[in-house]
């Protein structure tokens, strides 16, 4: 995968989008801090165009250091959007989208499908459901390298900020499949917490885990 695929890659999104009107509550800049690790971060830096479609494109710019400070790497990663449908209604909402993801450094790419439902189920408890099919590329191996598959129900409290989550997921054509079920509890409007129980039926062991989240979006 050359500079010249990646060029390519970024007009995706302008090519499959027509004209239109963007929603009024859509900001046309996308920047988002990512903590990956205690050594591990990245910013989300990208753009979202007035246009039927809704296209975004943009880059993760990233800073990968040693548990002494020295950087390691510097990763760099196009990404892309579409949305393919796209319903707003006061009781429902759903959307579908396209994604694409390159890796130069890396040599990879994929290029994912997902869908987002959500509806009041009660005045007080809001039903979402996820699913995400994704194609991934090997340019090393210079192939398709296989599907991974996800879905996820989230059963949220709308006026405490706590949801109760189960999802499942497949990875490289199904050969090895995991479950997870967790609670998620917002504090304010950027700072999430989660707890998680995951199991993987290639492993015999439960893996607990607790994380906090922060998120600024302008």
């Amino acid at each position: 995968m050359n500079r010249h695929i990646l060029a390519a890659a970024g007009m995706v999104v302008l090519i499959a989008a027509g004209s239109g009107a963007a929603h009024a509550d859509d900001l046309p800049l996308i920047w988002q801090p990512i903590k990956n690790s205690d050594t591990s971060y990245a910013v989300k830096l990208g753009m979202r165009l007035p246009m039927r479609l809704e296209p975004e494109a943009g880059f993760d710019l990233g800073v990968d250091a040693s548990k002494t400070g020295e950087v390691v790497d510097t990763p760099l990663k196009f990404w892309s959007k579409i949305k393919t449908a796209d319903t707003n209604r006061p009781a429902y909402q759903m959307s579908r989208d396209i994604g694409l993801d390159l890796d130069s450094l890396a040599d990879t790419a994929s290029i994912s499908m997902n869908y987002y439902e959500k509806q009041i189920a009660t005045p007080t408890y809001n039903v979402e459901r996820q699913s995400s099919y994704t194609l991934r590329y090997d340019g090393v191996q210079g192939d398709w390298a296989g599907i991974d598959a996800s879905q996820s129900i989230r059963l949220g409290r709308a006026d405490t900020g706590t949801a109760f989550i189960a999802s499942a997921n497949s990875v490289n054509s199904f050969d090895s499949f995991g479950a997870s079920v967790g609670i998620e509890q917002q504090l304010g409007k950027n700072i999430t917490l989660t707890g998680n129980l995951n199991r993987s039926f290639s492993d015999a062991d439960t893996i607990a885990s607790v994380n906090a989240n922060y998120s600024y979006r302008w």
